[in-house]
């Protein structure tokens, strides 16, 4: 709130509220991978719709109470333009579950447009502690709705819904790595509608331009 940036050191950091980034040009940063811990159902992080955010090199953990999203850029419906000064998102790890049981309908949610973000890692847990099909649930990895973002190294992993979904125009993807989930207890388990399974990379039918380069998307089948 006093307009300074934030530097978290190694450790877990319990969050019983969003931490809220409002101010132009904040940089939060992590080192050593610190941590968010999400005690309560909330974000972990709430991105305003402002300019020239940083944010890197944060684990991001959700909790025992269900998250909508643990991290939220911007608000919906979202439509002021940040291409002069983007917002920066790097080496972001997102879990839900693996070192305990844990929920989150979404890892990451963006609404702002030009957004650019570099090394995500998306991970619905498939070992570990509470990893299981009805100990870990979580549809999504990344949602995008706003136009003009770009991602550089995408990796989402085992969610149990569209893995990813694009909603807004104009982005582009440069490598993605996805494994689907491996753990549904049978195909009724994991189906919409007559559809078995789901695709892991979901673009909208309205957007009217997508650029993704470099996709591999794969199974494990036990």
């Amino acid at each position: 709130n006093s307009g300074k940036h934030v530097l978290f050191t190694p450790g877990i950091y319990h969050l019983d509220d969003s931490l809220r980034i409002t101010r132009p040009g904040t940089v939060m940063l992590g080192l050593g991978y610190a941590t968010l811990q999400v005690d309560n159902g909330t974000p972990a992080l709430v991105i305003a719709d402002v300019d020239g955010v940083k944010v890197g090199s944060l684990l991001i953990e959700a909790g025992a109470a269900n998250s909508d999203t643990l991290m939220q850029v911007g608000q919906p419906g979202s439509r002021i333009s940040h291409a002069a000064y983007p917002i920066f998102l790097w080496d972001l790890f997102c879990r839900v579950g693996g070192a305990h049981a844990a929920k989150a309908t979404c890892m990451v949610t963006i609404h702002s447009r030009d957004v650019v973000g570099d090394n995500f890692w998306l991970w619905r847990a498939d070992h570990g502690r509470g990893a299981g099909w009805t100990s870990n649930p979580n549809k999504h990895g990344l949602i995008v709705n706003g136009d003009n973002v770009i991602l550089y190294g995408l990796f989402v992993e085992h969610c149990q819904e569209y893995q990813t979904i694009w909603n807004g125009n104009g982005g582009r993807v440069y490598f993605y790595q996805s494994e689907m989930p491996y753990d549904p207890p049978s195909q009724e388990a994991w189906k919409h509608g007559d559809v078995n399974g789901y695709a892991s990379y979901k673009v909208a039918d309205t957007v009217a331009t997508h650029e993704p380069w470099g996709l591999g998307v794969y199974c494990v089948f036990h």
